[in-house]
């Protein structure tokens, strides 16, 4: 079993033999993206590594980064390869690329490296589509490099715009300058036939089968403002590996949140567990919540998190800090201590290969106390402003327009608000309550 050091080791030798420059991860609070942390192991951070490291010197960089995607929150603990805080690794070529050297580098990588077993192994690769208003040819290149890398042909599908396209969002680099794209292709683990949802079952499906484990982009073109494509002056090659899910490959687990650098958060936090009244798969879905967001916190905190202002950066904070509580209030756990243990048993498990954990533990802890105050005024005058409500309107149901007000308006979380209704016997209709968040989100 390899476990996740070796993992990333093996990857950063890999590609130093390949004469690429090793750099540091950047910070999660790049500058680069002011108003979140970062999001992938992409350009933005090699570039921002070169230029504190020297410049960029050389065309070939490989390097591990720290990433938060804020909008994967919602799929922990629902889904078995989801984090919000989890580590890339990146391999980056600026220069016009070899795709039958790129791909074979892939293929020996994961299979004489990892030595995934190649019969496990689905290709995606871009079929063509419109993007922008322009059509893309089909990507046949990188197809064929597959083919001539020994990939079974009957292993290797084509797939639209929306699975093998990418396109960078103006968001990270402003209307003012084109945004970079070009066609990408993937690798996706096969966890089995056991796991299909149907006979038509392939990567790209959402059942769970197929884990994807590498994305390669071939970045060429730009699109500028005017809609028209052209050829990037200086392409660029990024290849990326999702460290954990890999881990959860090469590890045989059924779930991300049973390799070897989160399982122990998850069976810490079972000693502190007090609720026998929920199922096992609810108590799963909050410990896992509870994992994720502490690693989450605690190594935005040591990046600098959370930053003064009301600002997108303390939105996440607040958020990721909030639903860590609402799953501890599921869990009927009621030690403070608990936060401690959690914070020093997170630290424990990464400081070695992330020294900046170690000055980050007492202002972790301060910063989620301090919101957990905060949070339960927050509570208490939501159930004193629902106990207004239901005295107003004297009945024993609330409508799913009253429910959406007690969420936005008084802060009391949906999953606790509905806990809260079950626990007074005031019945609701679910159906109504996301006919009015959808009325809500869209006004």
């Amino acid at each position: 079993m390899y476990s996740t050091i070796e993992i990333k080791k093996r990857f950063i030798d890999f590609y130093r033999l390949l004469n690429y420059k090793i750099l540091p991860g950047s910070s999660l609070l790049d500058p680069s993206v002011p108003m979140t942390f970062v999001m992938s192991a992409g350009l933005v951070q090699v570039e921002t590594s070169a230029m504190l490291n020297g410049g960029k010197t050389h065309n070939q960089y490989a390097l591990i980064q720290n990433c938060f995607r804020y909008f994967d929150m919602e799929r922990i603990g629902k889904s078995n390869a989801h984090l919000s805080l989890f580590q890339m690794s990146g391999a980056f070529s600026f220069m016009n690329a070899d795709r039958q050297s790129c791909i074979s580098c892939i293929w020996k990588l994961l299979t004489q490296v990892y030595h995934l077993p190649p019969e496990s192994l689905w290709i995606t690769f871009f079929s063509g589509g419109r993007v922008a208003g322009y059509f893309f040819e089909p990507d046949i290149e990188t197809y064929e490099a597959w083919l001539k890398a020994g990939v079974n042909p009957g292993k290797i599908i084509g797939l639209n715009q929306e699975h093998n396209f990418w396109k960078q969002g103006t968001n990270i680099v402003g209307r003012e300058h084109a945004p970079k794209c070009g066609p990408h292709t993937e690798v996706f683990y096969d966890r089995g036939e056991c796991f299909k949802c149907s006979p038509e079952c392939r990567p790209g499906c959402k059942c769970g089968r197929f884990i994807e484990i590498m994305n390669t982009l071939f970045i060429t073109f730009h699109i500028d403002d005017n809609f028209k494509v052209k050829t990037l002056g200086e392409p660029f090659t990024e290849t990326v590996i999702g460290l954990e899910r890999l881990a959860m490959v090469l590890q045989d687990v059924p779930s991300i949140f049973e390799i070897d650098t989160i399982k122990p958060l998850i069976e810490q936090i079972d000693f502190f567990i007090n609720s026998p009244g929920i199922s096992q798969a609810e108590q799963y879905k909050h410990k896992c919540i509870i994992a994720d967001h502490i690693r989450a916190i605690l190594f935005l905190t040591a990046d600098g998190a959370p930053p003064p202002g009301k600002g997108g950066r303390a939105r996440l904070m607040r958020k990721l800090t909030r639903e860590m509580l609402t799953s501890r209030i599921f869990l009927d756990i009621n030690s403070l201590e608990f936060i401690q243990i959690l914070i020093k048993s997170a630290i424990n498990l990464y400081s070695e290969h992330q020294p900046g954990l170690l000055n980050a533990e007492n202002k972790t802890f301060e910063y989620i106390y301090e919101e957990k105050q905060r949070f339960e005024h927050t509570l208490k005058y939501g159930k004193y402003q629902l106990d207004r409500l239901m005295q107003k309107n004297k009945k024993n149901w609330i409508s799913g327009e009253e429910m959406v007000r007690m969420e936005k308006n008084h802060g009391i979380p949906n999953n606790l608000l509905e806990k809260i209704l079950y626990q007074r016997q005031i019945s609701f209709n679910y159906q109504d309550y996301k006919q009015a968040y959808e009325q809500w989100r869209q006004s």
